[in-house]
């Protein structure tokens, strides 16, 4: 199982930024340049729902909020949606930001939830829109 879950997550956890690292909507781009998802025109071509599968992936206490906050749309989508259609398009993002939860902890995931903030809800709306998509 632990196997499974690091091929799903592989975002490195961080007590703090690096101020090399690029910001995205999700995380922080360690080296955007060599992406293990390249565009035809070089960088990255991944959604940003893939972040947290990318070694490049920084997540660190900035970041936990926005996380926490998709996590709780994604669980929200779920019962709205058909299940094949959340399962296609929002599983293995959930299935990501689930084990970052795990591996946070409760109390920090609760705290992380009552600190989002209206740029967080923005962000993830237009996320969740397709609106930031490559």
């Amino acid at each position: 199982m632990a196997k499974a879950r690091a091929t799903v997550f592989a975002a490195e956890l961080r007590e703090e930024a690096d101020p090399a690292d690029q910001p995205t909507a999700t995380g922080d781009c360690h080296d955007f340049g060599n992406s293990p998802y390249p565009g035809p025109s070089g960088g990255c071509s991944a959604s940003f729902l893939m972040c947290l599968a990318c070694p490049n992936a920084r997540i660190h206490p900035a970041h936990h909020s926005r996380l926490a906050h998709l996590h709780r749309a994604l669980d929200n989508l779920r019962t709205a949606l058909e299940p094949g259609q959340w399962h296609g398009q929002w599983e293995d993002a959930h299935a990501r930001l689930e084990y970052l939860k795990g591996q946070l902890g409760a109390a920090v995931w609760t705290r992380a939830l009552a600190n989002v903030t209206v740029a967080d809800r923005e962000l993830i709306a237009l996320l969740l829109n397709g609106d930031l998509d490559p």
